[in-house]
């Protein structure tokens, strides 16, 4: 019987080593096929499930406490998240995740206040830069302008703005410096000759549209009367005022056009004010006091004497008003006449009126007779003779 040599401890691990390595390589892809179905009936149980889980986060919590694993898996994780970001579907994807998972975590009233605080911070950082600053603005411009291009948001963003100037204009400070810059802007924009023909062309068309409103002119009449009675309270305005008016009526006046529509339009105007009684008897009083004060010169006396004098003496050229001349002097003297008092005038004055006509009749004759002599011959002597009742003789 051969006799075999001794093997040394060694040598029989790497034999066994030998034989294991070979025996897996030849059961490999069955191994790996049954451990496969192992793991997945383990894991079928929820408690199992959750250990793995547990395990794997120890195992990956161990690992991590090396600087150099947690800056390999960075860069593998980024790699992987920039490789899967090339697909839109993933992208669309993620900011889904991202944004569901935003809106949940925004619904803690502490995490709301941190993000505010924190973007405030960065946004202000950020503006630190006069470049940022500038992109920013350009892209505040045309995002607005794109929004602005929705009726509906034109709409919203003129009520909330309305809403916020009123409320601002509650500061009487902030109303203050409003009208202050409102009134250096237009004195500025004015300076330009076509903003301000624009702007009165602008303002006419607009005014004459409101003046269409019977109330709107109602209120802007009551409006413009009383600022002119409070300018009128002021002796130089109303002097200043009295002499434009003076002005401007003389230069139309040189129109004859104008001057015969305004002789119709005061006659139209006086005739309905004189259909009031009230305003009659206050023109008759106030003709009657005028007329009286005129009256009291001599000179205007006897220039109203002769201009109706030749009025009248005109007037009577005709018949007819003649005839009704008399016609209403014999009713009005029939009327004068039923009063007592008025017919005893009546014979005094044509009493003293007869007399002083007998005495000038008397006068007459008596200045004639004197002035008219004749001469005649009577017996041979000349006799100067007149009609009177005593004759003279001459030798």
């Amino acid at each position: 019987m051969p006799k075999l040599r001794k093997q040394s401890a060694l040598q029989r691990q790497r034999i066994m080593r030998q034989h294991l390595h070979s025996y897996r390589e030849r059961n490999l892809n069955d191994d790996r096929l049954r451990n496969s179905q192992q793991l997945a009936t383990r894991r079928q149980d929820p408690e199992y499930r959750e250990n793995e889980r547990e395990r794997d986060r120890a195992a990956h919590s161990t690992r991590r406490q090396a600087v150099n694993y947690r800056s390999a898996e960075q860069e593998r994780d980024i790699l992987a998240h920039s490789i899967l970001r090339m697909n839109s579907s993933y992208r669309a994807t993620e900011q889904a995740r991202d944004a569901l998972a935003h809106a949940n975590r925004r619904m803690d009233p502490t995490y709301r206040e941190e993000e505010q605080q924190r973007d405030t911070l960065a946004h202000s950082v950020r503006r630190m830069d006069p470049t940022y600053r500038e992109e920013e603005q350009q892209r505040d411009t045309v995002a607005h302008s794109m929004r602005r291009r929705d009726p509906t948001y034109r709409e919203e963003e003129q009520e909330r703005n309305t809403l916020a100037h009123s409320i601002h204009r509650m500061n009487a400070t902030f109303r203050e410096g409003e009208q202050e810059r409102d009134t250096v802007a237009r004195s500025v924009r004015r300076m330009d000759p076509t903003y301000r023909e624009e702007e009165q062309q602008r303002d006419t068309l607009v005014h004459s549209i409101r003046r269409m409103d019977p109330t709107y002119r109602e209120k802007e009449q009551q409006r413009d009367t009383l600022a002119h009675s409070i300018r009128r309270m002021d002796p130089t305005y109303r002097e200043e005022e009295q002499q434009m008016n003076t002005l401007a009526h003389s230069i139309r006046r040189m129109d004859p056009s104008y001057r015969e529509e305004e002789q119709q339009r005061d006659t139209l105007a006086h005739s309905i004010r004189r259909m009031d009684p009230t305003y009659r008897e206050e023109e008759q009083q106030r003709d009657t006091l005028v007329h009286s004060i005129r009256r009291m010169d001599p000179a205007y006396r006897e220039e109203e004497r002769e201009r109706d004098s030749l009025a009248r003496s005109i007037r009577r050229q005709n018949e007819e008003y003649r005839q009704v001349e008399r016609e209403r002097d014999t009713a009005m003297h029939r009327v004068r006449r039923r009063n007592p008092v008025f017919r005893i005038m009546e014979q005094e004055r044509n009493t003293s009126a007869r007399r002083v006509t007998r005495q000038r009749k008397y006068k007459h004759e008596t200045s004639s007779e004197k002035f008219s002599k004749e001469k005649k011959f009577v017996a041979g002597i000349e006799v100067t003779t007149t009609n009177s009742r005593y004759f003279e003789v001459q030798s």
